[in-house]
């Protein structure tokens, strides 16, 4: 009964979230249209006309690739920060030289606006690589700080009986520090992941290849202001969805280990 009133719970849980966030988008919808209609400016196109571009980009047009390109670039800058950060996270955290001496390299870094590397990374990297790069590095901080702490907030007792029990470090992180480091990690990567959105979209604007990044800022240009929606309504879209994943996979886990 308990298990089963756990998932009750969390079905409950991202039901009424899912509401919460349809709720404001029709409010921010209805809201964008008597404003749309009420001031009649070019820069504010009805819905409908947002709509059907976005239909037609995605079908015709070459939006689909280019989410495709941005979601690859994503995910591959996502799972580099992924492996660095846990790593670096849990060297700085468990290990005492990682704690001297990578730890506070990580937190003297963070506060740097890393995405004005960009121009650098563009002549180290090159074109695409730079872009991935990019979001990587910013994504890398969240995790790796998420990872720092929660690697220190693992039960020492717990420790302890692998201790007296003949483990060693290896059978730690397997039984008491990685499971309970799991929910901090979730967390750094949901914060990691939005931020991983915004990020594309700058290296996108500024290395103007492809990506969604790429095809609004090619449409500002172009003043195709439908077309500039178009594209940030679906990085929104992708950004709340890939949120609400993340919140669900770690909402799940926390139930398990609780």
């Amino acid at each position: 009964m308990g298990s089963i009133e756990k998932n009750n719970n969390i079905v409950l849980q991202t039901v009424k979230n899912v509401g919460y966030v349809t709720l404001v988008l029709t409010l921010v919808c209805i809201l964008w249209q008597v404003i749309a209609i009420t001031s009649d400016k070019p820069y504010l196109p009805k819905l409908e006309s947002i709509a059907a571009k976005l239909y037609s980009e995605l079908v015709y047009g070459r939006l689909l690739e280019d989410l495709v390109a941005t979601i690859r670039r994503i995910l591959l800058s996502i799972l580099i920060a992924l492996i660095a950060g846990v790593s670096l996270g849990l060297l700085s955290a468990r290990i005492s030289l990682g704690y001297r001496i990578v730890r506070p390299i990580i937190l003297a870094t963070y506060p740097i606006p890393h995405v004005t590397l960009i121009p650098i990374l563009l002549w180290i990297l090159g074109i695409e690589y730079s872009k991935i790069g990019v979001i990587s590095l910013i994504a890398f901080y969240s995790i790796a700080i998420s990872t720092m702490e929660w690697s220190l907030r693992s039960p020492k007792e717990y420790e302890d009986i692998v201790e007296t029990m003949g483990g060693g470090m290896y059978h730690k992180l397997k039984y008491v520090i990685i499971p309970s480091i799991i929910p901090g990690v979730l967390t750094g990567l949901r914060i990691a992941t939005s931020t991983a959105y915004a990020v594309a979209f700058i290296a996108e604007s500024f290395i103007l290849t492809n990506g969604v990044g790429a095809y609004i800022e090619e449409s500002w240009h172009r003043l195709d202001y439908a077309g500039v929606y178009s594209g940030v309504v679906l990085l929104s879209v992708m950004g709340i969805v890939t949120y609400m994943l993340i919140w669900l996979i770690e909402k799940m886990y926390r139930r398990k280990i609780e």
